[in-house]
């Protein structure tokens, strides 16, 4: 049976921007949780389709268009959110579908690297503009790692801890990125990249529910959650987390249960 053909009986949650507004970095990380000392892991190693954005030099990541500083070519994820990801393909498998990453555990170079663009991208849109103004204007993208800690929870910016991902669906014959109805990265400042964009059209009645953007975010959605990662469904589709801070702010909007704490903290990258 061909995969458009498949549905899921699933809908990805409705959110809004409020019930994920508090700062993640306040939230505490159990120091004595053992799963905090789980290891990095290739992604090869469990066999997920991967290629890294950040660290493509072909100029095919928009909107940077370049290699990003402190970007690696291999992606690390701790070991069991990882394996995650291998059942998950399982899952989506009937489907002719599978995971494809592009983003997991991020070093604290890279991420300066990242800031460095938008802060970059913020002065040329407003040259005008007020330092502060063009700071404001990149964190509504990335966070800025000037403040790192290794020692300080509060200063670890949210990949660093190898349990947050980005990602999207491909076909798992054809090869060919799955139509998600937004682009990763270049549309993280539109409406429309939101997870539960197409859930609220399709209730505005501006879309049928046969739409294949909608069919394939809830595909995603539901495969996903059923290895318990989570996605802030009024923020962007592509961001998956299981087991940092922010998997226990979304736990707070999406389960009944949440934990009061993280347990995945800050982890250094691996050697080169």
């Amino acid at each position: 049976m061909p995969r458009t053909r498949m549905r899921v009986d699933h809908q990805v949650p409705l959110t809004s921007l409020d019930m994920f507004s508090s700062p993640y970095l306040d939230i505490p990380i159990d120091q004595n949780d053992p799963r905090g000392r789980e290891p990095l892991i290739p992604l090869e190693s469990v066999g997920v389709a991967f290629e890294s954005y950040y660290a493509k030099t072909d100029g095919n990541n928009p909107p940077f268009n370049r290699f990003i500083e402190g970007s690696r070519r291999d992606i690390w994820l701790r070991k069991s959110v990882a394996e995650k990801l291998a059942r998950v393909n399982e899952l989506l498998r009937p489907f002719q579908a599978e995971l494809f990453v592009l983003d997991g555990h991020r070093s604290v170079a890279s991420q300066q690297g990242l800031w460095d663009f938008y802060y970059g991208k913020a002065k040329e849109e407003n040259p005008s503009g007020s330092d502060e103004e063009h700071r404001a204007r990149a964190r509504q993208f990335i966070v800025n790692p000037v403040n790192f800690d290794e020692n300080d929870s509060r200063t670890w910016p949210a990949h660093t801890n190898g349990a947050a991902i980005d990602l999207t669906l491909r076909d798992s014959v054809t090869k060919e990125l799955l139509d998600m109805g937004a682009r990763f990265e270049v549309d993280a400042d539109f409406d429309f990249s939101a997870g539960d964009y197409f859930e609220r059209q399709l209730l505005a009645g501006n879309i049928h529910e046969s739409d294949v953007r909608l069919q394939n975010r809830r595909l995603l959605n539901w495969a996903m959650m059923q290895e318990g990662l989570l996605n802030e469904t009024a923020k962007v589709f592509w961001h998956y987390d299981w087991g940092n801070q922010i998997y226990v702010r979304a736990s707070r909007a999406l389960l009944k249960d949440p934990p009061q704490a993280a347990w995945y903290g800050y982890i250094a990258p691996p050697a080169e």
